[in-house]
């Protein structure tokens, strides 16, 4: 049988799946705009990003200057994530997607590149938040021909 409470657990579940799924394409956002407060909000303060075995960033300061980094290095940077799975025992949760990225290089080239994110989320004052992520499954193709990136583009047809 149906009952207000079940139905209310259920209604908190599909929230929170709505709510970590925007938390990923939030941190996908704010890389890509350079939108320093939207990625910063993605983050608990003591959270940890590991980019690779030996490049891991402890705190919020700590990411946000990895980032800055990143933003100094692409000119252009484009994320996509896609199967978003996550497992929710509230307050956390686990979740593991797929990302593809190019990024510009400052010679006008592009690398394509990606893996996977798996990630530990915390709900913070009634909001999730990244606590840690990790990639794994890191790929990076050659860099293709120079090219104008989005926003850049010049032959426009009438």
């Amino acid at each position: 049988m149906v009952t207000i409470e079940s139905l209310v657990l259920r209604l908190e579940r599909v929230e929170a799946q709505l709510a970590l799924h925007r938390l990923v394409h939030d941190y996908c956002i704010g890389a890509d705009h350079r939108d320093l407060q939207r990625w910063t909000s993605v983050w608990t303060t003591d959270a940890v990003w590991e980019t690779s075995p030996d490049r891991r960033f402890v705190g919020i300061e700590a990411i946000r200057a990895a980032v800055q980094d990143q933003w100094r290095i692409f000119p252009v940077m484009q994320h996509a994530t896609a199967n978003h799975i996550v497992e929710i025992d509230a307050p956390t949760a686990t979740g593991r997607c797929d990302v593809v990225v190019l990024v510009q290089l400052p010679d006008r080239r592009w690398i394509a590149g990606g893996g996977s994110y798996e990630d530990h989320y915390c709900n913070v004052d009634g909001s999730w938040r990244i606590a840690y992520r990790r990639v794994v499954r890191p790929f990076d193709l050659a860099p293709l021909a120079p090219a104008d990136g989005p926003g850049e583009v010049n032959d426009i047809p009438d």
